[in-house]
């Protein structure tokens, strides 16, 4: 083995080991949570990093008793905006994309000015018109501000996939005779689909994770969402951190859900973003 090799197989060697160092730290939160979610009181105190038998299946019954009134308002919220933001994504950036009309670059640099400003800035006058429309402690509270301004990233990422898709599609599907609509529906959509999967994962993970907007604008129990109704069981849980680790598992299950059955689709649009 000549000395460069030698030097490569050292290198590759090293890089490995980092990654697998750096993968088991990302990791090791994942595991101290699934460990000890079937752990009881008594059984925490002698370790979190490995499981204690025999199992206590029961912590997960006790958290699901007490978030799932709060599944419902995630699980609407969550669908409404994701779908809602997906849609505006879609006909925003085709038609930015797409379209030449006056003005287009500076309507544009006006949007992604969004994306500039740090969302916590934007909380108080959110919370005004909010206040100001009598809108307070309902889910339209939380929607809209969804809606209006968690498009602003997929905007950009539809603009970008629109523009490098071949125009001689669309072109042979105006010859045809096909409507701006058709076209948009029936050749755009289809050929956006794994880039709007991307979008609507992002948008997802913003509304069922999201808790400081919905903390400012939700008051009632019954319109509370899964990260408050978390706080509301951690708090209530006491000494029994396992229901409470229980209780986090089952709330990601949805969104772990959605991903996996989605993963080909978020990775085929990053390797096309890269390749293009």
């Amino acid at each position: 083995m000549n000395k460069a090799k030698k030097v490569n197989l050292v290198r590759g060697i090293v890089c490995r080991t980092v990654l697998v160092i750096f993968l088991a730290f990302t990791l090791l939160p994942a595991w101290v949570m699934i460990v000890n979610s079937f752990k009881t009181p008594n059984q925490l105190l002698d370790g979190v990093l490995w499981f204690a038998f025999p199992l206590n299946f029961g912590n997960y019954a006790e958290a699901f008793n007490k978030i799932a009134p709060y599944i419902w308002n995630s699980v609407s919220i969550s669908v409404v905006s994701t779908v809602g933001i997906t849609l505006i994504a879609a006909l925003t950036g085709y038609a930015f994309g797409h379209f030449e009309f006056k003005g287009k670059n500076i309507l544009f640099a006006f949007i992604m000015v969004n994306m500039m400003i740090p969302s916590v800035l934007t909380l108080v006058p959110s919370y005004l018109v909010v206040v100001t429309l009598g809108l307070y402690d309902t889910q339209f509270a939380v929607l809209l501000p969804y809606l209006g301004g968690g498009a602003v990233m997929g905007i950009y990422l539809v603009r970008g996939f629109v523009e490098q898709l071949p125009k001689a599609v669309f072109e042979a599907a105006k010859i045809d005779g096909a409507s701006e609509f058709k076209t948009f529906v029936f050749i755009a959509m289809p050929l956006l689909g794994t880039i709007l999967t991307t979008v609507s994962i992002l948008a997802l993970l913003n509304a069922w994770n999201d808790i400081v907007w919905p903390m400012l604008v939700l008051d009632s129990d019954r319109l509370k969402t899964i990260p408050l109704g978390l706080i509301q069981f951690n708090q209530q849980q006491g000494a029994n951190k396992g229901a409470m680790f229980a209780g986090y598992i089952l709330t990601s299950l949805p969104l772990l859900s959605y991903f996996v059955l989605n993963l080909k689709s978020f990775m085929d649009s990053l390797t096309e973003g890269a390749v293009k």
